[in-house]
């Protein structure tokens, strides 16, 4: 899929006639619901709360996809790599809770309770769901709340009275609302933008993780390492992580290319003399933290050899697509 596919979705949604539904995520004790807010007063034409905040939130979702070339490809999450300005799509197996809030809010919104400021406070606010479109076309937004942005009265904030021409003292909170979001859900598809803000916000370090794991069996089942176990201590490194489940994900090398031929390759390739990894002839052996990053690049084949110059080249992003397909 390219970006320009979903720009048009995006740009059609944007384009009809839609409203706007805004929905608190809230920590209580430990547990989180999700709660609808009533933003409209039907009966105050002069209220524009809804219109602006419909407008808020339909600018920066249009500056986001706008910012992405149409001809890049939409990349899977769990073959994230080191481009700048990419846009991805979710792929792993099991859905952070975040996630699955938002696809909660798609499905069963009419189920959901109503925010009451009798058994409810802005303080307990940890992310704004909002909902832009239509009963048949819609985009569901998800974004972090931050406690600064929640201005507390017992901070003596003043507001000007415009026709008494003074200062009076806040009475309640204010809750300012940032118009962003960190990831978003569009035919039943979720889209990140920013892979870094992702992790902090969701519980995704235990998700990848548990893909990563995956991958190391899948290693262990090939039998190329002498010593998979190692793997496992690198786990607490998103980062390494991340690139390990792109091997259980997306490698054209494990399980593919004999051993043999793989040991071969790492004696031929320049990347290697800088980088070694001891074998035996047959099985690899990770002894230290550069090797294992090296046997990920290798089994991830982020390596390319130019036809002009017969140059060895470290890819450190790359797409699938092959010459022909």
């Amino acid at each position: 899929m390219y970006i320009a596919e979903v720009k048009e979705k995006v740009e059609k949604i944007l384009e009809q006639r839609n409203g706007i539904e805004i929905y608190f995520v809230l920590k209580k004790n430990e547990s989180r619901i999700i709660k609808s807010v009533n933003i409209a007063d039907e009966l105050d034409r002069s209220d524009t709360t809804s219109e602006e905040m419909l407008n808020g939130f339909a600018t920066v979702v249009a500056t986001i996809f706008n910012s992405y070339n149409d001809s890049d490809e939409v990349l899977k999450l769990s073959s994230a790599d080191e481009r700048k300005n990419a846009l991805y799509y979710y792929d792993l197996d099991e859905l952070p809770e975040e996630m699955e809030m938002m696809k909660n809010v798609n499905l069963n919104s009419n189920e959901l309770g109503v925010f009451n400021f009798t058994e409810d406070s802005l303080d307990e606010i940890v992310a704004f769901i909002t909902v832009i479109g239509n009963a048949e076309h819609r985009i569901i937004l998800y974004k972090q709340q931050y406690p600064i942005s929640l201005l507390k009265r017992d901070k003596y904030m003043l507001t000007p009275v415009p026709h008494k021409n003074r200062l009076k003292k806040v009475e309640s909170d204010i809750l300012r609302v940032d118009f962003n979001f960190q990831f978003c859900l569009l035919d039943d598809i979720i889209y990140v933008s920013d892979i870094g803000k992702m992790e902090k916000i969701c519980s995704f370090h235990t998700l990848i993780t548990n893909e990563a794991r995956k991958s190391i069996e899948k290693i262990s089942s090939v039998d190329i390492l002498e010593n998979v176990e190692v793997l496992e201590d690198e786990l607490d490194n998103v980062t390494f992580a991340r690139k390990l489940t792109r091997i259980y994900k997306d490698s054209k090398v494990l399980g593919v290319v004999p051993n043999k031929i793989i040991v071969e390759f790492t004696k031929k390739h320049s990347y290697f003399q800088k980088n070694p990894i001891k074998s035996n002839g047959e099985k690899f052996v990770l002894d230290t933290k550069k090797s294992k990053e090296a046997f990920i690049k290798l089994m991830n084949d982020d390596f390319l050899k130019s036809e002009l110059t017969n140059y060895e080249y470290e890819s450190l992003a790359k797409n699938n697509t092959q010459i022909g397909s």
